[in-house]
């Protein structure tokens, strides 16, 4: 995975580049690297991950580490695992 857009990535955009934003390529906003997680990882870990790097979501890669799911920090408080 090359990088994902956040919301974070598109408010920073608009604080830096105003109107300019709208015409940049995905590559130039996006945040490179996301943070991954295994899918056997446990809730309270990914709770923590998301703590420790000050994000809400973390990405959930197949087994050829291509994107299978977003695990969200609102997923985690709605099943009441905090």
């Amino acid at each position: 995975m090359a990088g994902v857009i956040t919301d974070g990535d598109l408010r920073r955009g608009l604080h830096k580049w105003g109107a300019g934003l709208f015409g940049m390529k995905a590559a130039e906003v996006m945040t490179r690297n996301p943070r991954m997680i295994s899918r056997d990882t446990l809730a309270a870990k990914a709770l923590s991950l998301m703590q420790q790097y000050s994000i809400t979501a973390l990405i959930v890669p197949d087994e050829e580490s291509r994107p299978a799911g977003v695990i969200h920090l609102h997923d985690i408080l709605k099943k009441g695992i905090v």
